[in-house]
């Protein structure tokens, strides 16, 4: 009697070598012992797109047929609950509870709402598709990108709702919802236009329709028309839905009210105190001189330019619902509530530094509160220096939102409570960093009324952007940093955060580049064994999304994870070393020597939501090493010790325009004038 095909082939896109040492890898072998001839893993070394897995469907004997990825994340029970399913029934497509970050732990427990099903990752992985099926609409649905498979089969075989089983899988990152989707050149259509009321389908299109616009903004040009992206919005009724965007996608949400309507090209984005931001959309030859130009795309053969332009605030009114609030219309003074906050468990930043020269400074104001998480190690600390403090995301704190006059904060945060946010409402951002790299993209998601820059190189990017709101005064952490130079001093080694590591398991950041290029110095026998000739600690602050996964590192007596503030180790170091990290910039500012330690150079901007805006090599503020050995011999030869005028010219030209003794004062002036 011949062999039965399996009944279930999971296929794994690995284009690099294949972590067979992943929780999910090894999950799958677990389940394929259990399953033995009913199960098999197809390894596919090549990305997958709509033509491979066309051709996979026609190769595969299964009668269902999953694609994943090792770096996915699974629940121990996925394989068996799916297989379960599957095996006493015959159905086009079964499915888990799908996430982008950690899975739940009472998956059963989780909604499924309009904000699960809007938020869904839309691609094809994670779910068992029938075979045969695939195949079938694959035929007519060949030229639409390997990311809408999803969508348009459910789309083509009419599959209105799904019931996600009590199982869990996760796309492990949510890099897509920050730089959108790069659609392939060979997509001539986002998604077929079948009619469907299912509002499910519709919230999954909505999304794929806002990534593939946040997308656009990076990708330049596509094959899609403008015109197929009007029949899908209007087709589907998605303007209905549009206010499932906004909180995220507000750029792209003004983007899909333009698609939808293209006479009115001028877009109400942001309310200010004098003038109001608008995003304009049109043809190329109908640009307009006065805006700021933005982006100019191409949609197949239509060039479309996005701008953005201020007008009078007395235009507000017709983009105000009818009875709404206007949170502007009483000044800022005495009695006004005043929120600042940092990190919801973490102060030390520009907030705490502002909020303490603001209430020593201007007692007068009496309702000023700084939020923060009472479980934060800086929660006692700051109650000691007779900070008004509030727990942060709570129903006490939106309500002080709500009667607010202004938020002052380092940390962009979607805050909505009551039809208030900060697109109608007062909001100064201080910045944790500084725009080295070309954020762009992001920063004109974002909604602001003041943006602090430091220094004229980051105000010069940033008045291209967004004029009105920019202010060069310097970072307020800066004007209480000083260089200890009298007491113990250390090596400072602050790398940066890898976007695509998000939410990756143990295995995957161990079999990181990251992860083994930092592991590497912090054990090399030379550097251990110069520090410790030399009586010298190197101190590590880690970026807050690795903290969790210190224990991973070969920390010793001579490299520790540090214990210090932020400020502290900074204050105190002889020499800070970093990757890309803006942090190291505090440093710099006060004199301290940098260096730079770029392992992954070649690889490090493909995976990130931003492109280099500088060139370290010419603009960086200290020497930049590629080699591991190179950045070894830097250090143990001292060379960080040496005076160099050309980093010294660098470091001024680059803070022009702050006075040191005068940033919160030029922060507190602006923001009180809003």
């Amino acid at each position: 009697m011949p062999d039965l095909p399996p009944l279930l082939t999971i296929v794994l896109e690995e284009t690099g070598q294949l972590d067979r040492e992943s929780a999910m890898y090894r999950r799958l072998l677990a389940a394929r012992l259990r399953l033995e001839s009913q199960f098999a893993i197809l390894h596919v070394e090549k990305p997958l797109t709509t033509a491979g897995i066309s051709q996979l469907c026609e190769e595969i004997e299964s009668k269902y047929v999953i694609f994943m990825r090792t770096s996915h994340l699974l629940s121990a029970n996925y394989v068996s609950t799916i297989f379960e399913y599957l095996r006493t029934r015959t159905v086009y497509l079964a499915e888990p509870v799908v996430y982008t970050g950690a899975i739940a732990k009472n998956v059963a427990g989780t909604k499924i709402d309009e904000a699960y099903l809007y938020s869904r990752d839309t691609d094809v992985f994670g779910v068992a598709f029938n075979t045969r099926r695939l195949a079938d609409a694959l035929e007519a649905l060949g030229d639409v990108d390997r990311s809408a498979i999803y969508i348009s089969y459910r789309m083509y075989w009419s599959i209105a709702k799904v019931k996600p089983l009590n199982t869990g899988f996760s796309m492990a990152s949510d890099t897509k919802a920050a730089i959108g989707l790069h659609i392939t050149g060979e997509a001539s259509r986002l998604a077929p236009v079948i009619p469907t009321s299912a509002k499910e389908v519709r919230l999954h299109l909505l999304r794929y329709v806002a990534l593939f616009l946040r997308g656009m903004r990076g990708q330049k040009a596509t094959s899609i028309s403008l015109s197929h992206l009007r029949e899908l919005i209007r087709g589907f009724d998605l303007i209905d839905l549009l206010a499932l965007v906004e909180p995220l996608q507000p750029f792209e949400a003004a983007w899909i009210r333009w698609l939808d309507d293209p006479a009115a090209n001028k877009q109400f984005y942001k309310q200010l105190s004098d003038k109001d931001a608008y995003l304009v959309f049109r043809d190329k030859a109908d640009s307009d001189e006065n805006a700021l130009p933005l982006y100019e795309l191409l949609f197949n053969e239509e060039i479309l330019t996005i701008e953005r332009c201020y007008l009078a605030r007395n235009l507000r009114s017709g983009h105000a619902r009818p009875g709404s609030y206007n949170f502007y219309n009483r000044p800022i003074g005495p009695s006004s509530t005043i929120l600042f906050f940092d990190r919801p468990l973490q102060a030390d930043d520009n907030a705490e530094h502002l909020y303490e020269y603001f209430t020593k400074n201007h007692p007068e104001f009496n309702q000023a509160y700084f939020a923060l998480n009472p479980k934060s190690p800086d929660w006692e600390r700051l109650e000691s220096k007779g900070f008004k403090l509030i727990p942060i995301f709570t129903k006490e704190f939106y309500e002080k939102f709500l009667v607010s006059d202004l938020v002052v904060s380092s940390q962009i945060y979607s805050i909505r409570y009551r039809g208030k946010s900060f697109a109608n409402s007062r909001f100064v951002y201080l910045q944790h960093g500084i725009q080295l790299n070309d954020m762009s993209d992001w920063v004109l998601s974002k909604y602001f009324d003041v943006f602090v820059a430091t220094g004229r190189i980051e105000a010069d990017y940033m008045s291209r952007l967004a004029p009105v709101e920019t202010l060069n005064s310097g970072l307020p952490r800066y004007q209480s940093l000083a260089r200890n130079a009298h007491g113990q001093q250390h090596l400072l080694f602050m790398p940066t955060w890898r976007f695509n590591l998000h939410q990756s398991s143990s295995e995957h950041f161990a079999q990181s580049t990251y992860f083994r290029a930092i592991d590497k110095l912090l054990s090399d026998p030379a550097l251990l064994e110069f520090l410790e000739d030399t009586d010298r600690v190197m101190h590590v602050k880690l970026h807050p999304n690795v903290e969790k996964r210190a224990g991973q590192f070969r920390f010793s007596e001579r490299v520790v994870q540090s214990d210090l503030s932020y400020r502290e180790a900074i204050r105190s170091a002889e020499m800070v070393l970093t990757d890309y990290s803006s942090a190291a910039l505090d440093a710099a500012f006060i004199g301290t020597p940098i260096v730079y330690y770029h392992w992954d150079a070649a690889d490090f901007f493909r995976d990130q939501p931003y492109e280099s805006r500088l060139d370290y090599v010419d603009d960086g503020l200290g020497p930049v090493f590629s080699e591991h050995a190179e950045v070894v011999e830097h250090i143990i030869q001292e060379g960080f010790a040496d005076t160099d005028p050309k980093f010294i010219q660098r470091r001024e030209r680059f803070f022009e325009g702050v006075d040191p003794a005068r940033i919160n004062e030029k922060i507190v002036e602006r923001m009180l004038s809003l």
